[in-house]
Order: structure tokens, then C-alpha cells, then sequence
């Protein structure tokens, strides 16, 4: 007789990965399959942003391991920013992290968009597109404590790893890539840099985003933020840990490592 019985549904990432932050509870592992392709992944990404039903509020720019740039011909990734929390320069920041999970901060500049460009034509072009410029930190957290192995199609679509944006104080336009950054954790230095010197720039990153946003793999709109891409690098944080940055002389943010406990859209 032959057997009707339905097959078992096949392994789906989107799955496990909503859960995991529908509810703040670290994975065991990055669940199969993991995507192979940028194109794959990047599907991935759209199915999840639909699946946590919350507006886009900005996009979040990261780097492809140098080993992998060659052969993928691109040297960015992208993923949406879902959360954004003002930082108010009396008391550290939340940075939600997942307790088990991957979890980092990373010192940026963020950038408003005053309105999508068709395409910048190089040197401070981005300007005309930008109504704002903050310093701020990106909250880059997954469920998957082996996020980092899959690099970068786990990455891209676990939603960029992207736990958020805290915005600090206005920079000014003029100087605001060249301004140099130190970050720091528990009060010691882990990095320094200027934005300036992460492959092309700011404007490179939105650039970048731009080109995304033209073939239709993500939507720009007027009003997101934009963060740039990580100045002084991607560090590691537990919870309970604070960091600062410093951008110049002027400029000081702090935020505190807290336990995630759920994505509420």
C-alpha cells in the first residue's frame, strides 16, 4: 500500500531565526540551511524583516571578509535597522545583546536621509542627500553564537545582525569623516580609526546602498538612518560591560550591555 503520509516540511532558517528573536533566546547554531549565495541570502533577509512586521528605520553597512571579496566581487553587506534609541549623554545607553548569542558594539556615524539619489557621483555628492549627521554606536547581536563562521550569508541574513542604533550628538559636516575615534570597553582601548579610512568613506557606504536600493534588493527611503560601517572595528561585548567613543574632542557617547529579551514591532 502506498504511503500518503505527508513529507517532513524541509528546514527553514527564517523560522528558527524569528523565534530566536521573537522571544530574546540564543540558538545552539546558525540553522540550516544556511544560505550560500549572496542572493540567497539577501531573500532571506526580505523574508525576515516581513516576518518581524516592523517598519525599516534605517539600513546598517558592514564588511565582506577580506578573504571572500575577490571571489563575490562586492566589498559590503547591508541589513535594516528595526530598533533606533536616542542616547541622552547623562547615562550609558541600553545595548541589547542575546545572553548566549553573538554580541558587539561598534563605534559609527549615522546618516539622515533627506532623500534617495539616483546615484552619487563621487567626493561629498552625499551631502546633498543627508540632512543629518550623528555620532552613535550599532548594536550588532545574533541568536547565533556561530553567526560569524557563515560570514557573510549568515550575517546578511540574520537581518545584518543589526540589534539596533543609538544615535548621540550632531558632527559637523565638514569634518565629521575625518575626526578621529577611539573606542573603548571597561575603560580600555580596543580600537582606533577615522571613518574616512574604511574602504572609501561614508559616502562609499552609501553609495553602496544606493546601488542596493536600484536593483531592488533593499528600499532606501527619506527619513532612514544610515550607519556607515564600523570605524574603529567590531567588538565583542558581554552583558554587563559599558563602551565608549569618543569622535575628536568634543564628542562622547557610552552605552551598557543588557540582556536581550524579545523584538516587540
Amino acid at each position: 500500500m502506498p504511503d500518503h503520509s505527508p513529507s517532513p516540511a524541509a528546514p527553514d532558517p527564517v523560522a528558527a531565526l524569528l523565534g530566536a528573536r521573537l522571544s530574546g533566546r540564543a540558538l545552539t547554531a546558525f540553522p540550516a540551511p544556511v544560505p550560500a549565495t549572496l542572493a540567497e541570502a539577501y531573500a532571506v533577509q526580505q523574508r525576515l524583516i516581513a516576518a518581524l512586521g516592523a517598519p525599516v528605520l534605517g539600513w546598517k553597512v558592514g564588511r565582506i571578509p577580506p578573504a571572500l571579496i575577490e571571489v563575490l566581487g562586492a566589498e559590503r553587506v547591508a541589513g535594516p535597522v528595526l530598533r533606533i534609541a536616542e542616547l541622552d549623554g547623562q547615562v550609558p545607553g541600553d545595548a541589547a545583546i542575546f545572553a548566549g548569542g553573538a554580541g558587539a558594539i561598534e563605534a559609527e556615524v549615522m546618516l539622515r536621509l533627506r532623500a534617495v539619489p539616483d546615484r552619487l557621483t563621487g567626493g561629498d555628492d552625499g551631502a546633498t542627500w543627508v540632512d543629518q549627521i550623528r555620532a552613535g554606536f550599532e548594536v550588532a547581536s545574533s541568536p547565533a553564537p556561530d553567526v560569524h563562521d557563515h560570514a557573510p550569508y549568515g550575517i546578511i541574513a540574520d537581518i545584518g545582525i543589526n540589534n539596533g542604533l543609538l544615535l548621540g550628538p550632531r558632527l559637523d559636516i565638514d569634518d565629521f569623516a575625518t575626526l578621529a575615534v577611539e573606542t573603548q570597553i571597561d575603560g580600555v582601548t580596543v580600537g582606533t580609526g577615522r571613518a574616512i579610512d574604511v574602504l572609501d568613506g561614508p559616502w562609499g557606504s552609501l553609495n553602496f546602498l544606493v546601488d542596493l536600493h536600484r536593483r531592488g534588493v533593499i528600499e532606501l527611503k527619506p527619513g532612514q538612518w544610515i550607519s556607515a560601517g564600523a570605524i574603529t572595528g567590531v567588538h565583542p561585548i558581554g552583558i554587563g560591560r559599558t563602551a565608549t567613543a569618543r569622535f575628536g574632542s568634543a564628542v562622547h557617547i557610552a552605552c551598557a550591555a543588557i540582556a536581550e529579551t524579545g523584538f516587540k514591532p
